[in-house]
């Protein structure tokens, strides 16, 4: 249940620091996490699937993009969080890819000091994805895993991102500018977001105080 005193920020599982450091072994349950927010996404226990959290439920983007629900038990070696809750959604005009889409929002929101937290929904023309396959120890660096991963591209295809923003003050923390996770409206596909097409979308989203470390 949403505390009103954490509603304000946004909570996080280590840092980008130490992920990057091959810090892949998970730290906290998805239970305890899921106490800190309904919205937000990461990564699992030996990177096994990209994660997107949507409406208080962790989802799991395997590597070939098929979703599937994580179990509670499951632990998480990083992710980012909060509370969205339902607001009223707002349509954002635009038609164009990734780029365009962070510019519009960067111009819409009129924010860059503050984490923002984000559900864009919306048909997507184009949206190219990967998800994540279990990592074995000595594991390798995180650019090289990630390049090894295959890549989806779906067409006409509606669905959810999720979004978070976090600005230059969390250099080191976490990705600073906007990063994105999608999930189909189905709920079958998903994983991390490289480039898309779409537009007009719908987007709920809230400004955060600051970024907590759980």
């Amino acid at each position: 249940m949403e505390d009103p005193m954490e509603n304000n920020k946004l909570f996080q599982v280590s840092t980008l620091a130490g992920f990057r450091n091959k810090g892949y072994d998970g730290q906290l349950s998805i239970k305890t996490m899921l106490a800190h927010g309904d919205t937000g996404f990461g990564t699992y226990h030996k990177l096994n699937g990209e994660m997107i959290v949507l409406d208080g439920i962790a989802y799991r983007a395997l590597g070939d993009c098929s979703v599937e629900i994580a179990d509670l038990s499951d632990t998480t070696p990083f992710a980012t969080l909060g509370f969205l809750g339902k607001n009223e959604d707002q349509v954002l005009e635009i038609n164009g890819d990734m780029i365009c889409l962070m510019e519009n929002l960067n111009k819409w929101i009129d924010n860059t000091q503050n984490p923002i937290l984000a559900r864009i929904w919306g048909r997507f023309a184009i949206i190219e994805i990967h998800g994540v396959w279990p990592q074995e120890k000595p594991y390798e660096e995180l650019d090289k895993i990630v390049s090894d991963q295959s890549v989806l591209v779906l067409e006409n295809i509606r669905g959810c991102l999720v979004g978070i923003f976090c600005p230059e003050t969390a250099r080191g923390i976490n990705v600073v500018g906007w990063h994105f996770h999608f999930l189909s409206a189905d709920k079958k596909i998903g994983g991390h977001v490289n480039n898309l097409i779409a537009g007009p979308l719908k987007i709920e989203f809230k400004i955060k105080e600051n970024l907590s470390i759980i």
